[in-house]
Parts: C-alpha cells; structure tokens; sequence
C-alpha cells in the first residue's frame, strides 16, 4: 500500500504544491478543499491515488467524512499537513470586527484542530506518522494591518505544541513557516491600501523584483524538513528559507 498524504487546502497554492509533489514520489493524496473544480484537476493527475473532499475546514463533520474516505482506501496516513488559511481582515487592531478575527481564527486553529481530529488517533494507531501546519513569520514578528493573521498563526504554533508534547513518541508534529511566496494570498495582499497595510509598497517591490519564491520551492523545502531528524523537528517552528539556505550552500560546497 502506498503512503498516504491528507492535505487541507490543496487546491492551490502551497497545499496544491504539496500535494503534487507528494503525487510525484509515489504517495496517494487525500485532499480537502472547498474549490470542486480545483480538486477534480487534481484527481485528474492520478485518479486512483488520489481521493477529494470539498469540505471548509471548520466543519468536522465534513472533514472527517473527507480523512476517514481517504483513510479507508489507502490505509492510515503517513504525512498530514494542515495547509488551510486565511489571511485577513487586514487593518489596525482596534478597528477589526470580532467576527471576523474570529473567522480568521476558526479557519486557521479550529481547521487545524478539525484536521487532527480526523487523522491523529489513525496515525496513533498506526504508530507512526507526522502532522505538520503551515505557520507564517507573522506569528512572531509585526506586520502592521496583519494582527488576524499574526494572531491565528501563534494560535496555530500553540496547539501544535500541545499536539508534539501530548500525542506520544509515535507521531511528529511541527509548524514549518514558507517564508515569502507567491500565492493568490500574497496577490490580494498588493491590492491592499497602505492605510491598512502600511509596508504593501514594500511588499509591491519585492513581487516586481521576483523575490518571492513559487510554491513548488516549498514543496522541496518541506521536502527537506521531512528528511531531518525526528529531534529537530518534533514541537519546533521550521523555516522553509533556512532550509533551502543551507541546500544552496552545501551545493556550492560540493562544486568548489
């Protein structure tokens, strides 16, 4: 039986990445998205390894039914990353709505939790098995306008360090952050005013410049992070750009 990925928000970006990268190594792919067109282009890629679920990830019911359909075809998963998110509403602080922080949070952390509702005790069983959640920097560093965003990205850190201290020795759990990266997020984000995002000149900039990397780099990055040691991973945030760093620099090391 082929290793099972269960991903959330696979149909685009970086969950899309992530799942075609895990469809090019061999794995079968349980993919949870809202966007049915999206997900059938990608069961198109490999029909029989791939299962989909359009479900919204703060409905548990929807995303069990979508983990336990790919589990009962392909058996527990090997790899499950809660990829999922929401960047906004963007402004100050103290003019959010509450609902729509809350809303923020809901899809981030509660979609998280929904996630490893439906798959943890599978891996548990197993014993063996990996969950990882796509954080960003801003859980850690201020990005005016981005207090949402900032806040359900630390959220997010939290709950998987309660899932790494608490699940046992028999699963790894991490946060692994992309760095920047062009995604539809990263387009809406330009379109911002600079009265709620002040730095979106600088980050205008940076997409002309072509700074940011495209999602299949994170693929190979998280493709890396898999690759480390269980210590270096297991309740720890892992920074995609670090990785790749230190990839380009071990190839020129080789070539020298």
């Amino acid at each position: 039986m082929t290793p099972l990925l269960i991903v959330s928000g696979a149909s685009r970006g970086i969950g899309r990445a992530i799942a075609e990268r895990a469809l090019a190594r061999g794995f079968s792919v349980g993919a949870v998205a809202r966007t049915a067109e999206d997900l059938a282009t990608l069961q198109a890629l490999a029909p029989d390894r791939v299962e989909v679920a359009v479900a919204d990830v703060r409905d548990a019911a929807a995303v069990a039914a979508g983990a336990q359909a790919a589990i009962a075809r392909f058996g527990a998963p090997t790899l499950v990353v809660a990829a999922a998110g929401l960047l906004g509403p963007i402004d100050r602080p103290w003019l959010l709505d509450g609902d729509a922080l809350a809303e923020t949070l809901a899809v981030t952390v509660a979609g998280t939790a929904n996630l490893a509702a439906a798959t943890v005790p599978a891996m548990l069983a197993a014993e063996r098995g990996t969950f990882v959640a796509i954080s960003a920097s801003s859980a850690t560093r201020v990005f005016a306008g981005w207090a949402a965003y900032g806040a359900a990205k630390a959220g997010l850190d939290a709950y998987i360090r309660y899932l790494a201290e608490e699940a046992g020795p028999s699963l790894t759990a991490f946060s692994f952050v992309p760095g920047l990266t062009d995604t539809a997020m990263q387009a809406g984000l330009r379109a911002v005013d600079a009265e709620r995002f002040p730095q979106v000149d600088q980050f205008r900039r940076w997409h002309e410049r072509g700074i940011a990397k495209q999602p299949a780099a994170v693929a190979d990055a998280l493709e890396l992070a898999l690759a480390l040691p269980r210590e270096e991973l297991h309740g720890q945030v892992v920074e995609a750009d670090a990785l790749l760093k230190a990839q380009a620099q071990a190839a020129r090391r080789a070539e020298a």
